[in-house]
């Protein structure tokens, strides 16, 4: 029965995965009858070509496909908004995962396993269901993006007539003065009949940098200059400052930009309408970049960037759940003052405060539309820096919100939805891939060790026709998430290859973060290692040397493991695709060394540079160490589950089961 389930998931995956490539963005019509019929053809197709390969019965095939068919037409009823091939796959993708779960668990807690590897084996196969929830999360997010059809949401409308007050605010640090001059000139020149402008700028020591902005802005009309220092609370500091203290009393809409952006003069005039309607508290639009064109680099960092914007934030648009971003976004002031201002303790208090006013019963409205471009981060360092905020201040918002995310418990006072509380817990929760991934890695690296030394040991074999499915899965999501980048934003296959590398580079970086997030009461930044003007190759290295020493244990242990013919295949796989992620990070750094920059793309890489020598420490080598502590761990413990004489050696071995149902394939499975 299950060798029938895999095989027939496995063929209606690798149908469905071609179907959404090739049709998946141009079918624009929805049809439950036809999603329903598509589900049923491709089943019977796979059901069919499964029976034939492997001489399965068939009542196993018929079973098989009747699991299929049905959470086929639960995803169908549930998603009518979505076109037929989104239905085919989501259903296929959550029909492939748990059949592998179901295969995964009951191998786990069948007969066959000692007591320490079945808690060895439990371990791994916490891991996989968190990885696949994650993986089915990031699925369900790409199909509603592109395979959706209709908008199910009543947006507000926007009143052209309504014209506000509006406070532009920029909280700046040790940022350069003429890139920042540059700003505050794009911000005077918005087409809006009242508004005005207002710098803080917090902590700046150098009076180089922060005096010609001052000197800019003194006398000019309709702009406050304040520089203090010190200030507590970082950029969320700084914003209740400027709210408390220096805000006009007319103004009614606060507007929130980063002291890179260079502005169009329709920003305010096209979105502050929409806050006629009461119930709007924020309305973001993309935050997008500039000066990257032509550059591997920059462009692989511009990619992975607006992924973000043009898949998760639309999907989120249709259920209210959007976050507040940070720059290129407004708000309503009272609705700030409403629900207690900006957090300081959080260092993404931008994500922070929309949770917050969603559940105090407003609505957040994302528009798809560019009106400022700003400058990302120049050095892969300053990226690694960046990214590691974000995360660690996702875990801040989980650790304390989560009670508040959870869809069955009621709160007074909290206005979310079930869609819109599993949002925001999936948002954070999607920061602990990468942590899932590095548990993996570690379960793999002491698996090899074990196996390397004592032999085949107790864990659930991964061989035969066992492997099929989870190499499906693991390609199906490499696949999905390079064909949505390129549907959402029409760029070619080299480009989105480079920005996926550029996902990948950062895992040990999130990884790290979500562990002293979810670890650490106070918010932390991370400092990256100085590369000084060395070979490129080797501070390439030294600035990714944590993912280097990973990549390299990981390509070790596949080298000797090839040398070993105990091993299989798909685990020398393993190390060397697991190897692979890791090196994205030296490549990627690698990539940036060759990154050339304007002058004054220069003079902000170096302000970059002050900024992570301000920031506290957060060692790689920590990480690393207690990484590489773990994996002996794990490996003691598997060293000690050891073979038990009991284990099946066929990998689909359960009691009952008909000898038959392997069929030819039973060579390979046994």
């Amino acid at each position: 029965m299950l060798l029938s389930v895999f095989l027939t998931c496995f063929i209606a995956l690798v149908v469905s995965t071609i179907a959404l490539l090739l049709l998946g963005q141009r079918l624009r019509f929805s049809s439950r009858l036809l999603g329903v019929l598509l589900v049923i053809a491709v089943t019977a197709g796979a059901g069919e070509l499964a029976a034939r390969v492997a001489s399965l019965p068939s009542r196993y095939v018929e079973r098989a496909q009747l699991v299929l068919v049905v959470v086929g037409a639960v995803v169908v009823v549930a998603r009518g908004v979505w076109n037929p091939v989104g239905q085919l796959f989501f259903a296929v993708f959550l029909t492939s995962a748990l059949s592998y779960l179901w295969f995964a668990g009951g191998i786990t807690f069948g007969p066959g396993l000692s007591p320490i590897a079945r808690a060895a084996s439990s371990l791994l196969l916490l891991f996989e269901v968190a990885a696949l929830v994650l993986a089915t999360s990031f699925t369900f997010e790409c199909c509603d993006a592109v395979c959706r059809t209709r908008s199910t949401r009543r947006f507000p409308a926007r009143d052209p007539s309504y014209r506000p007050m509006v406070s532009l605010q920029l909280a700046t640090y040790n940022e350069p003065p003429d890139m920042l001059i540059q700003t505050i000139r794009s911000l005077e020149a918005i087409d809006y009949p009242c508004y005005e402008i207002v710098v803080i700028d917090n902590n700046t020591k150098d009076r180089d940098v922060w005096q010609p902005v001052e000197e800019y802005c003194r006398d000019r009309p309709g702009i406050t200059f304040v520089h203090v220092d010190p200030w507590p609370g970082f950029k969320s500091g700084a914003l209740n400052l400027a709210l408390d203290q220096y805000t006009h009393p007319d103004a009614e809409i606060v507007g929130i930009i980063d002291a890179d952006y260079l502005v169009a003069e329709n920003w305010l005039s096209d979105l502050v309408g929409y806050f006629a309607d009461a119930t709007v508290a924020y309305v973001q639009t993309p935050q997008d970049y500039r000066e990257y064109e032509g550059d591997a680099y920059l462009e692989a960092c511009y990619d992975a960037y607006r992924y973000f914007f043009v898949t998760s934030m639309p999907s989120r648009n249709q259920r209210n759940s959007i976050i507040f971003a940070g720059t290129m976004g407004l708000l309503r002031r009272s609705a700030i003052e409403r629900v207690g201002g900006w957090d300081e303790w959080c260092i993404t208090e931008d994500a922070e405060l929309s949770l917050r006013m969603l559940k105090a019963g407003y609505q957040g409205l994302f528009v798809p539309a560019t009106y400022g471009r700003g400058i990302m981060p120049l050095t892969f360092t300053a990226l690694k820096s960046q990214r590691f905020r974000w995360c660690f201040g996702g875990m801040q918002i989980l650790r304390k919100h989560w009670r508040s995310l959870i869809p069955w418990r009621h709160e007074r006072g909290n206005r979310l939805s079930a869609a819109q509380r599993l949002d925001y817990f999936f948002g954070q929760l999607q920061w602990l891939n990468d942590l899932v991934y590095f548990g993996l890695t570690v379960a793999l690296l002491a698996s090899a060790v074990v196996l390397l030394l004592n032999g085949p040991f107790g864990l659930r074999p991964l061989y035969g026709a066992a492997v099929l499915l989870p190499s499906a899965l693991v390609a199906t999501g490499v696949v999905r998430a390079l064909w949505s980048l390129r549907a959402r934003t029409g760029i070619g296959v080299k480009r989105a290859v480079l920005a996926f590398v550029n996902w990948l580079a950062l895992s040990w970086t999130v990884a790290l973060a979500c562990v002293q997030g979810l670890t650490r009461p106070e918010g932390v930044f991370l400092r990256t290692p100085k590369t000084g003007e060395r070979n490129r190759l080797l501070a390439a290295l030294w600035s990714a040397r944590a993912e280097t020493f990973w990549a390299l244990a990981l390509w070790g242990f596949a080298v000797v493991a090839i040398l070993d013919t105990r091993a299989r295949p798909f685990v020398i796989g393993l190390l060397v695709w697991q190897g692979l992620v890791y090196a994205a990070a030296p490549f990627m750094s690698w990539l940036n060394q060759h990154t050339e920059l304007s002058a004054q793309l220069e003079r902000r890489r170096r302000t970059e540079q002050l900024r992570e020598r301000a920031a506290q420490l957060a060692p790689w080598g920590v990480g690393a160490v207690a990484g590489a502590a773990a994996v002996v761990a794990v490996a003691l413990v598997i060293g000690f589950g050891g073979s038990h004489p009991g284990h099946p050696s066929n990998p689909f071995s359960v009691p009952h089961q008909s000898a038959n149902d392997s069929g030819p394939l039973g060579d390979i499975l046994g």
